[in-house]
């Protein structure tokens, strides 16, 4: 092919150049994979009229063709071998590659390009929901900072009136010692000046008493007679005014009453000062991500044991207290405060509360059976509010047959017909106030999932309606085969 129209324009140094030009290269309008060559204009015109009818794949001008040269065979990496993930020519289909998974590589162009694309939405959307994340964590942080702020001024506030309190109780304890001192001084003074009166009066009157003794024993009768006239009656020797000295003339009593009330005030600040710093230590801006796998949630794995004096007369214990089944033979149990007396119901003797917990148990016959947390006050007796889930006392989740629904406060917020297995495992997270359901099978998969607030410890419990209906008490066993919460996309290899 030579050389035979005028340059229209000479190619720059990053563009590709024709290679058929003689001397001054023109640039390259496409590439022939076939004829391993890169043409101009002019070239590529004269190039499809000599292959006419003849299927040259023509391509954007490419300056590395040695790239899509096959170095065993000399030929274009025109096919995709699926099976080693690699380009290969048409001649290495029956020699290496013999009997693999091959496809032109146009069309495992276009499979990449369609799951490049799946890729590019769902990392479009992982960046849209962490973003959304980061916003929300960057609001909480700052949310945080806030309130950490307005609480310190509470504490600041607080703890100034408090210690305003107490050097106001101090100061008026001071004055109340300082008034009754004053009071109590001058009226025992007043007390004193009276007596030291009386005595000196009295030291008078035994002076002239002496006296009269001396002149007694003279022999000038009628003298002593004439001075007796002049004695005091026994009557004025009487005490003018009545009084005792106080057993408790101290303030050791006062000062102790004051010692207890700062020994109350200690004991008080101490479990106060305990209660504050849990609630402040578990005051944070992230919590723990929740167990995915069976393994993680079996490290939160509680025992529970059944509150025999809780279960209801149809309800028959069994397997050493790990498993209740209801029947239609009332038992003969002993009465107790604790008895549900008119639903077939019963709660286990553990008090949940503070880190997370998790327990399985398998259920199963009759018409439903209710998995529950309930606090301790909850009804007993009665037919009234007294079903699990169906007060505010109760949280509980009823599985009849395929269909589930979650009750509190006697309203449902969640109703759903799903299936599920025989097992369920219970997820609590007391401090962040969630209560879920799993059913455990193949795999970790959520029923559903409660947030409320919990103000006091919570039971499990247990409702169970129709004959044969049961609930046992499973011991999960940590070294299980490991389960996994389904994830909704895969970011595997292309």
């Amino acid at each position: 092919m030579e050389e035979t129209a005028p340059a229209l324009h000479s190619s720059g140094s990053t563009d590709v150049e024709c290679h058929a030009c003689i001397g001054m290269k023109r640039k390259a309008e496409q590439t022939c994979m076939e004829c391993e060559a890169s043409y101009c204009e002019h070239h590529l015109v004269m190039h499809n009229s000599l292959h006419v009818g003849k299927r040259h794949r023509l391509v954007e001008p490419n300056a590395v063709l040695q790239e899509n040269i096959c170095p065993d065979h000399g030929k274009m990496l025109l096919v995709y071998c699926r099976t080693d993930q690699l380009c290969i020519c048409h001649l290495c289909i029956t020699d290496k590659h013999r009997g693999h998974d091959v496809i032109p590589v146009e069309e495992e162009v276009a499979n990449k390009q369609i799951k490049l694309g799946e890729l590019e939405k769902r990392t479009a959307d992982i960046i849209e929901a962490k973003e959304k994340d980061l916003q929300e964590l960057k609001l909480a942080v700052e949310n945080f900072k806030a309130s950490a702020n307005e609480a310190l001024e509470k504490n600041e506030k607080n703890f100034t009136e408090l210690i305003q309190c107490m050097k106001d109780n101090q100061s008026k304890v001071t004055e109340l010692i300082q008034g009754q001192t004053v009071s109590a001084v001058k009226e025992a003074e007043g007390f004193i000046n009276t007596l030291q009166q009386e005595i000196s009066n009295m030291r008078s009157s035994g002076a002239d008493l002496k006296h009269l003794e001396l002149l007694s024993h003279t022999n000038n009768d009628v003298r002593f007679l004439e001075s007796t006239v002049s004695l005091p009656l026994l009557t004025e020797y009487k005490k003018t005014f009545v009084f005792l000295v106080h057993p408790y003339n101290s303030f050791e009593r006062d000062s102790m009453e004051v010692s207890e009330l700062i020994e109350k005030l200690n004991t008080t600040s101490k479990t106060s000062l305990f209660t504050i710093s849990r609630k402040v230590r578990n005051t944070r801006i992230v919590r723990s991500p929740p167990p995915q796998t069976r393994e993680e949630f079996l490290q939160y794995a509680s025992k529970l044991t059944f509150n025999t004096n809780s279960a209801h007369e149809s309800l028959i214990l069994r397997n050493e207290n790990r498993e209740v089944i209801a029947t239609h033979l009332l038992q003969n149990y002993p009465e107790h405060t604790q008895r549900f007396n008119c639903r077939a119901q019963i709660l286990c003797n553990e008090g949940l509360r503070g880190s997370p917990k998790y327990w399985e148990v398998e259920i199963g016959g009759g018409t439903w059976v209710c998995i529950a947390v309930s606090y301790q006050g909850i009804r007993r007796k009665g037919k009234q509010r007294i079903l699990l889930g169906r007060n505010a006392q109760s949280w509980g989740l009823r599985c009849e047959g395929v269909h589930v629904e979650f009750w509190h406060d006697n309203k449902t917020t969640f109703s759903k017909f799903q299936s599920h297995g025989s097992k369920i495992g219970v997820y609590l997270d007391y401090r962040a106030g969630i209560l879920a359901f799993y059913n455990v099978s193949d795999n970790m998969s959520l029923i559903y999932k409660h947030q409320t607030i919990f103000k006091e410890p919570v039971y499990p419990g247990f409702g169970l309606a129709g004959k044969g209906s049961y609930v046992k008490l499973c011991d999960p066993v940590k070294n299980e085969t490991k389960m996994s919460l389904s994830s909704p996309f895969n970011l595997g290899s292309l």
